[in-house]
């Protein structure tokens, strides 16, 4: 699990990268963050679905409070297509009730087009409104079979109809329950990654790194100093100024890697100086396994002093770039998908470092689009403007 270049192109210049940091310790260090993160990584979603889906509910159900139901006497040989017909109408409410929450979804969607959507209202409306589910033929059936039933008898329809408050109601229910339950998370997040055949890899790797490395490398154990300690150790050691003691963990949009950093800038722009002390430990069969963190010097052209920085790229996201290129048919990934998976690796492995106090202030998560860049370049600008 060493350091892994990445054959990535980025152009920072250009604000097309974005980072996403382990701890915002003031409001202009926050401020830029919010403000990378809107050109790469997506910014997080709102809240603007659920509010408008409670207040649509909240409003259908005012409106079934204020006008019951009118009771029609039907003839007795209408009460089976009645009965039918209601199960139906009501079966039709509640398809009707997830078409205005998924309305409500896209009212938030459409606010992330560039960062999530690559710019395409094609790829909004199909993942919020899940075009490819087989819940749209039964739906399309039950309105044929509800039409079928009202046209034999004009009165069917009538008795049917006469229900629609107690319709208004169930629909304000669901959009309520539903608003109140998925107030923490979006839907689109989790219903995107429940399509057929785009699988939640990126979630998985980033539990994967996180444990199989990151929390093996970055914290204090028993058997082992904390990496800031190992790096005030090397600074000591090797005479040498590290710009952080954070690890930089560099997460490429393209998830293309190849086996050393230098292959990423113009000769002699960065250099492999030393690993830290190895943390050892015996796991997964292996005894005196040893996890490095390794230190590189980040010279750019035109510039007088080097920086030393510790940089990690997980090589596990390879996987997705093998899927994207290599996939077979029930393990293909487009272009956009991959992208998709690397954000969702990069979302969730923020998550879980953020909650693991072990590894408080010992990381930076830089997430940068491919396109035309100097990595020195980036990463030189980047830990200037660190604290």
């Amino acid at each position: 699990m060493g350091s892994l270049g990445m054959a990535a192109q980025v152009d920072f210049l250009n604000h097309h990268t974005a980072v996403h940091s382990s701890k915002h310790k003031n409001k202009q260090k926050h401020n830029n963050n919010a403000a990378s993160q809107s050109c790469g990584l997506p910014k997080s979603r709102g809240y603007t679905a659920e509010i408008l889906a409670f207040l649509i509910g909240s409003g259908f159900l005012f409106i079934a409070f204020v006008f019951p139901p009118v009771e029609h006497q039907g003839h007795g040989s209408q009460g089976i297509a009645v009965q039918v017909g209601l199960l139906l109408w009501f079966g039709m409410t509640f398809v009707m009730a997830e078409i205005i929450r998924r309305i409500c979804l896209f009212s938030e969607e459409v606010q992330h087009l560039n960062s999530r959507y690559d710019r395409s209202m094609y790829r909004v409306v199909l993942h919020v409104f899940n075009l490819r589910n087989s819940a749209n033929f039964f739906t399309v059936v039950i309105l044929l079979s509800l039409l079928f039933i009202s046209s034999s008898d004009p009165m069917v329809m009538t008795e049917i109809g006469s229900h629609w408050p107690t319709s208004f109601g169930l629909c304000g229910l669901y959009l309520i329950s539903n608003s109140v339950v998925k107030l923490p998370e979006n839907l689109v997040d989790c219903e995107v990654l429940l399509d057929d055949r785009v699988m939640a890899i990126g979630h998985g790797l980033a539990y994967s790194y996180y444990y199989g490395f990151l929390r093996i490398i970055l914290p204090a154990t028993e058997n082992s100093q904390s990496i800031r300690d190992r790096a005030s150790h090397f600074e000591f050691e090797e005479k040498i100024q590290l710009a952080s003691k954070k690890m930089l963990i560099l997460i490429p949009d393209s998830c293309f890697c190849t086996p050393s950093f230098q292959d990423m800038a113009p000769c002699g722009q960065i250099e492999r100086v030393k690993t830290l002390e190895d943390v050892i430990i015996s796991r997964a069969g292996m005894r005196g396994r040893p996890y490095s963190a390794t230190v590189y010097l980040i010279q750019p052209e035109g510039t007088t002093t080097p920086v030393y920085v510790m940089m990690e790229m997980p090589s596990i996201l390879y996987v997705l770039h093998e899927m994207n290129t290599f996939g077979q048919k029930n393990s293909k990934l487009s272009a956009f998908e991959r992208t998709q998976q690397a954000q969702a690796f990069c979302r969730v492995l923020g998550r879980l470092l953020e909650e693991d106090p072990s590894c408080k202030d010992m990381y930076e998560i830089i997430y940068f689009k491919d396109q035309n860049v100097n990595l020195a370049k980036m990463i030189y600008d980047y830990v200037q403007n660190m604290e």
